[in-house]
C-alpha cells in the first residue's frame, strides 16, 4: 500500500467510524449540547460533513468557501443524519476524487497555506490534519453519548 492508498483508506475509515457514532443519536437530541458554549450534536455532525468543502477549497483554490457558497448549507434545521449526509455527500465525493488524483510525491513537495491562519504545511501533513479533525469530533460525539447515557457504538472493529 502506498501513501496515497493509505490516505484514502484513512479518510474512508475515519468517515465510517464518525457516521457510526453520529447514527447512535436519536433525532430528538440533535439540538442537545453539554453547555451553552459547546456545539450541539447536529452542529458537530454538520461541521464535520460540510468541512469537506472547506478542505477542498483550501487544497484546490487556496481559500475558504465564501459566506455565499456556504450560507445555504447551514441555514437548514438539524432534522436527521440522512438529511445531513444527502446535503454533504457531493463534497465528500469531490474531496476523495481530488485526493485520488494526487501522486505520492506530491505529499512532500506541495505546500498548503491556510488562508485564515499563519500555517504552512506539506500536503501530506495537511491531509493528515483532515483525518485528525474528523477523529477529534468522533471522540467529541462519543463523549456526548456517554454524557447522555446512550450506548456507544463499537467503532473499534
Amino acid at each position: 500500500m502506498n501513501s496515497l492508498e493509505l490516505f484514502l483508506l484513512d479518510f474512508q475509515e475515519c468517515r465510517r467510524r464518525f457516521l457510526m457514532t453520529a447514527a447512535a443519536f436519536p433525532n430528538h437530541l440533535l439540538n442537545w449540547r453539554p453547555d451553552k458554549d459547546a456545539l450541539t450534536v447536529g452542529e458537530t455532525i454538520r461541521h464535520v460533513l460540510l468541512h469537506d468543502l472547506s478542505w477542498l477549497k483550501i487544497l484546490k483554490e487556496k481559500r475558504l468557501p465564501t459566506d455565499e457558497e456556504q450560507a445555504h448549507l447551514w441555514a437548514e434545521p438539524y432534522t436527521n443524519l440522512e438529511n445531513e449526509l444527502n446535503r454533504s455527500k457531493e463534497y465528500y465525493n469531490e474531496f476523495i476524487n481530488y485526493v485520488s488524483t494526487l501522486k505520492p510525491s506530491d505529499f512532500n513537495t506541495i505546500y498548503i497555506e491556510w488562508p485564515h491562519k499563519p500555517i504552512r504545511r506539506t500536503l501530506g501533513d495537511t491531509l493528515e490534519r483532515k483525518s485528525f479533525h474528523d477523529a477529534v469530533h468522533t471522540g467529541q460525539l462519543l463523549q456526548y453519548l456517554r454524557m447522555l447515557h446512550i450506548e456507544r457504538p463499537m467503532i473499534w472493529d
